[in-house]
């Protein structure tokens, strides 16, 4: 890219494809964890085409991947960050069959090296196969970095050790962070282990890179449960068991490897059951994006739950062919019309979708902070963040219904609702943009996220207190939505999956219907081992475990089952359903 072409998108006078856009926004460390985005039919589709290439390979269907990925070329060669994703999916291919050929037909490391080496150079200047000093890379290109210089570095261990020092740099997010670290950790174990280090470490010769690999793994460790993501899991917990047994580390090394043990154990049943690898064997993670959404079909979903004509929608915004065509994708429009219609809609616009609708920087942090202190059940200091930014939003519905919604969480959590009034003003609050005849009517419905999560807060309100039948009717049009979903459409969609599918399963079980409870629980779990996350996991374990207790009324089993439950709490960090799985077994 030119720096006249950059120039241009920086002043919003050029627009790019998603693809570019995104690169261009993590080598900036922007990495956002929101509610996902919203793209044009072209993007959505390409965006569609590179799961097909993903599932495909982690579903060992090389053949079919192979093909996926001629398409793929051949309909986006023009892009040197599309075709630097075809060849990272085509070296995933070659590694996987590397497994199945003779060991006479299998790539030798130095031409595995050579083909990360070609994928590398179409975006990445050479001077990063040595040295990463003064460059600004995404967390995809590092890891073609790193794959490099693993193939091509047997004995210098320090290019590996450069990595783990600039991702230290503090324009990374934690999850960004979280994707590559263990892996970096993980390769240079494995150099040491082909250079014979590894038995210096063990038998104390050589202590210095002992402690130095031990406290490389500790943070590793400490950012998977942090984002509860199991990228590399097994295999840093293996390498904390070989240093904890050789002596290393600090504290109750005893207590430390029976938590090790218990942790793999854990993992290595739980994948077992469901049939799948726990080790990490490809770099497909880097390359997953859930969530994104086709303008086009939003807004022709969104405005037949709405009972809007095409007229009403598109009168002072653009004109009736214009919203035709977006509807029926057979072209895009301009982003300002297109966000001016999803505004129409009730829906919050943006290239990214948040809760709120501001182009404000300081607002945006104050979100996150709002949404940070509210995961940490800091009510009173939310209540103050919301303050402000009631003052700084503009009055749309959309930025009015999340304040409402926002304050009605925090008085709800100071105790100064019940739960009965708490519900009749989430009810009002969801009117604001939608009414909840219009959902619970619609056979196809798109619904924001704050609007989804006013119906998981009514729906949980019902259920903690006893009423399971009101709590399904308001949950149900989300279940319902996300039931049909194949196995490729729940990774695609897996956040919103595996958070309102556990809560349907929790309900199905208090409703008796323990079978179709179980069958969802499983499928969640699944998927999410599939594409890498272990947050909830301890919940579903939990509601099949509670499922058979009911069955089978057999307290061993039914704590037994608990442990497991604690165990994946300890690795994703949820301290708070620890401590209730705890209780449970007294």
């Amino acid at each position: 890219m030119t720096d006249g072409n950059l120039c241009r998108i920086e002043n919003g006078k050029r627009e790019c494809d998603e693809a570019t856009i995104k690169r261009l926004t993590d080598r900036l460390g922007m990495v956002y964890e929101e509610q996902g985005k919203y793209v044009f039919y072209d993007d959505y589709e390409e965006w569609q085409r590179r799961w097909q290439i993903i599932y495909a390979i982690e579903s060992n269907n090389i053949g079919g991947a192979r093909g996926f990925i001629d398409e793929y070329e051949q309909l986006y060669c023009s892009s040197v960050v599309r075709m630097q994703f075809a060849k990272l999916m085509k070296i995933q291919c070659r590694i996987e069959e590397n497994e199945t050929v003779d060991r006479t037909e299998a790539l030798t490391d130095k031409a595995i090296c050579l083909l990360y080496k070609e994928a590398l150079e179409l975006t990445v200047p050479v001077q990063a196969e040595i040295s990463l000093k003064n460059l600004y890379l995404s967390i995809d290109e590092l890891n073609i970095v790193l794959e490099y210089r693993f193939y091509n570095s047997e004995k210098n261990i320090g290019l590996l050790e450069e990595i783990l020092g600039y991702l230290d740099i503090s324009r990374f997010s934690l999850a960004a962070k979280a994707m590559l670290y263990p892996k970096a950790v993980v390769y240079m174990y494995r150099l040491m282990v082909k250079n014979g280090i590894d038995s210096e470490i063990m038998d104390g010769a050589n202590k210095e890179i002992g402690n130095k690999i031990y406290k490389y793994c500790e943070k590793a460790l400490s950012m998977l449960q942090e984002k509860a993501v199991r990228y590399y899991y097994t295999e840093i917990l293996e390498i904390r068991k070989t240093l904890l047994v050789a002596g290393y580390g600090d504290g109750d090394r005893e207590n430390m490897l029976i938590h090790t043990d218990e942790w793999l154990a854990a993992i290595r049943s739980l994948c077992n059951k469901q049939g799948l690898w726990e080790y990490t064997t490809n770099s497909c993670y880097f390359y997953k994006e859930n969530s994104v959404y086709n303008i086009g079909t939003v807004v022709n979903i969104r405005r037949k739950m709405l009972g809007m004509t095409m007229k009403e929608l598109y009168e002072c915004v653009c004109s009736e062919k214009t919203l035709r065509n977006l509807e029926h994708n057979r072209a895009g429009t301009h982003r300002d019309i297109a966000e001016e219609l999803l505004g129409k809609l009730g829906l919050p616009a943006g290239y990214h979708r948040m809760g709120i609708i501001t182009d404000k920087r300081e607002t945006i942090e104050l979100y996150t902070q709002w949404k940070r202190l509210s995961r940490e059940f800091k009510f009173a200091e939310c209540r103050e963040i919301m303050n402000e930014l009631e003052k700084q939003l503009s009055s749309n519905i959309v930025n009015r219904q999340f304040v409402e919604w926002g304050k009605n969480i925090v008085a709800y959590e100071l105790k100064e609702l019940d739960y009965i009034t708490y519900i009749e003003k989430m009810s009002d609050c969801l009117g604001i943009t939608i009414r909840i005849e219009d959902i619970l009517s619609s056979e196809n419905i798109y619904l924001s996220y704050i609007e989804k999560e006013i119906l998981y807060q009514i729906s949980a309100k019902y259920k903690y207190n006893g009423d399971e039948s009101s709590a399904f009717k308001y949950i149900e049009p989300i279940y319902r939505n996300l039931k049909e979903c194949t196995d490729i459409d729940i990774q695609e969609n897996i956040k919103d999956y595996e958070f309102y599918m556990t809560f349907a399963a929790s309900i199905l079980g208090s409703l008796g219907k323990y079978e179709e409870s179980n069958i969802i629980s499983n499928k969640i779990i699944r998927a999410q081992l599939q594409y890498g996350r272990i947050a909830g996991i301890n919940c579903n374990l939990s509601s099949m475990a509670w499922n058979q207790n009911k069955v089978d009324e057999n307290k061993k089993v039914y704590n037994e089952q608990l442990y497991q439950c604690i165990l994946w709490s300890q690795m994703s960090n949820d301290r708070y359903f620890e401590n209730r799985y705890r209780a449970r077994m007294t």
